[in-house]
């Protein structure tokens, strides 16, 4: 009774009765029955009556102290009964009586009453669940999803429309938080399977742009980034992959799936996972102008032995590269290669994926295994340098923390947690960087530049051999030599270049390449022609 009311022991008659007006005149928010409304004021009145008085209160006390109460509750007043002990906050009796009263066939309007209150337990232990440190959301929500279960079907459509409504809110509001709890699981338990599927609903409900609303405070990227963090490599690939294509990846997606893309790879032994993943640093080339991502594509190069176009994208083999780090380029210079490939495994951790987040990488491991190297042969990539990489031997701690100096911090790209170093190899012979698109644009940009030199009115023909080779080369001498005789000159400038097509030889020595270029001249002279030029050397030496 004093649980009823919410009085305490020591109040007196007075204390009691306010008690008792302040429960009576506040009904219950929801949509109880006027039948269980009627007794539940009749067990208020009952306990106000019994505890307002002196006397009656002494021996209520006196059964309180010796376990002998034992109130009698008519049937019809079962509802009102458990209406009054969800109010008091015994939530568990009220589940454990109701679930005992719905195993019999009840009245409709009796069931909906012992429904609700129910119903209304589960909200409390809920709230009670998700207010714990930390928050037990997984719970919560479960408890959530019994009550409105509860209402819907064992209820009526129409039974307290106001706290479905309110289940639903709050459902949406800390779905969030529940997957991230989910994801947060152990690795072999079954409801990350639910967790994973969230991320999924989550994901596509809410759209596109990493700034977009997601539910419970997140942004899309604050919460992919959580929810990265919970994933593993495989999960993330799988979720980039089965995203529909209205829904485009954020630059910040695409790279924490290029890095899980090259974790499988090194993790399991699944080197052409690496081209997949050099793929995806190429579309942010692109697109994050500000970011060259040169450290990336090196690692990439370098997985699949390719120590030369390693070499290429740190600017190690051009003095004029945008993508040269002088402090990256001393430090390579001054290092052994086995130095090297050491210290590149203290800068190859993948922290952002749940299987990898412990796992000590080791080079020797990667090329050692007869899948790699299969690949590596069928790729013709030179199996020398992955056979030396194999053999790396100890390095001095001096060198380590030397390295550390080199690379600052910054190297934490874009995404959360994420650290991916790069170290190139030295001291091996230099040779032309691999022939692809954007090296075949640099080489035809650099031709029009020095041809429009050598035919302009300076008439500079003199840095045609660093572009032509060959029959090329004299053609052109010849030409530039004889428009300077008779004092002629070409005016125009490069408008566009579209590479259509590079075609390499099998030994990789030999690439012809097709282009088309738009070129403007004066008195509306413009042009636009398809070239096909032969490059040896990466020097061109034919063209038509």
């Amino acid at each position: 009774f004093y649980r009823v009311l919410g009085a305490e022991a020591h109040f007196l008659g007075d204390g009691i009765r306010r008690c008792y007006e302040a429960r009576a005149l506040k009904p219950p928010q929801y949509g109880y029955s006027d039948d269980a409304l009627i007794s539940r004021r009749q067990i208020l009145q009952a306990a106000c009556e019994t505890l307002a008085n002196p006397s009656s209160k002494r021996e209520y006390n006196k059964g309180l102290a010796d376990e002998t109460i034992l109130t009698d509750v008519p049937w019809d007043n079962v509802p009102g009964a458990l209406c009054v002990l969800q109010e008091a906050g015994e939530d568990e009796l009220v589940l454990e009586i109701g679930e005992s009263l719905l195993k019999e066939r009840l009245p409709k309007s009796f069931k909906q009453d012992v429904v609700l209150a129910m119903a209304l337990s589960y909200v409390e232990i809920s709230r009670d669940t998700m207010a714990l440190s930390p928050p037990d959301y997984i719970k919560g929500c479960e408890l959530l999803e019994r009550a409105l279960k509860l209402l819907q079907e064992e209820g009526a459509s129409s039974l307290a429309p106001d706290l479905q409504a309110q289940i639903d809110e709050t459902l949406e509001e800390i779905n969030p938080r529940y997957v991230l709890e989910l994801l947060a699981l152990p690795l072999d338990d079954e409801r990350r399977m639910e967790g994973l599927q969230g991320v999924r609903n989550i994901l596509w409900a809410v759209g596109g742009g990493g700034a977009a609303a997601v539910a419970g405070g997140f942004t899309r990227e604050d919460f992919m980034n959580e929810a990265y963090l919970r994933m593993t490599a495989a999960e993330q690939v799988e979720l980039f992959v089965a995203t529909p294509g209205n829904i485009p990846a954020e630059s910040f997606e695409v790279y924490g799936v290029a890095l899980a893309l090259v974790a499988q790879a090194f993790m399991d032994k699944k080197p052409h996972l690496i081209q997949d993943a050099d793929n995806l640093f190429q579309q942010l080339q692109q697109i994050k102008v500000e970011i060259d991502f040169a450290l990336e594509r090196g690692l990439c190069s370098l997985l699949v032995g390719e120590v030369d176009e390693c070499r290429s994208w740190l600017g190690l083999n051009n003095e004029n590269s945008h993508y040269r780090d002088p402090s990256i380029t001393t430090f390579v210079m001054e290092n052994s290669l086995p130095g090297l490939c050491k210290l590149l495994e203290t800068w190859l951790v993948f922290p952002r994926f749940r299987e990898t987040t412990d796992v000590q990488f080791r080079l020797v491991d990667y090329y050692d295994d007869p899948v790699v190297l299969r690949y590596l042969e069928r790729l013709a990539s030179p199996l020398a340098a992955a056979a030396a990489i194999a053999r790396i031997g100890a390095v001095k701690i001096g060198a380590i923390k030397a390295l550390q100096k080199v690379f600052p911090a910054a190297v934490k790209i874009m995404c959360g947690g994420v650290v991916v170093g790069l170290l190139t190899l030295a001291g091996l012979k230099l040779m032309p960087p691999r022939m692809d698109a954007r090296l075949a644009e640099s080489l035809v940009r650099k031709w029009q530049t020095i041809k429009s030199q050598a035919l302009g009115p300076d008439h500079c023909h003199e840095k045609l051999s660093e572009i032509l080779d060959g029959q090329m080369l004299k053609i052109w001498q010849e030409r530039a030599i004889e428009i300077g005789e008779h004092s002629w000159f070409w005016d125009y400038s490069l408008l566009n270049i579209t590479i259509d097509s590079v075609t390499i030889s099998l030994d990789g020595g030999l690439a012809v390449v097709e282009a088309t270029l738009e070129e403007s001249a004066p008195e509306n002279n413009d042009s636009t022609y398809t070239t096909r030029y032969e490059m040896a050397g990466w020097k061109i030496t034919k063209g038509a």
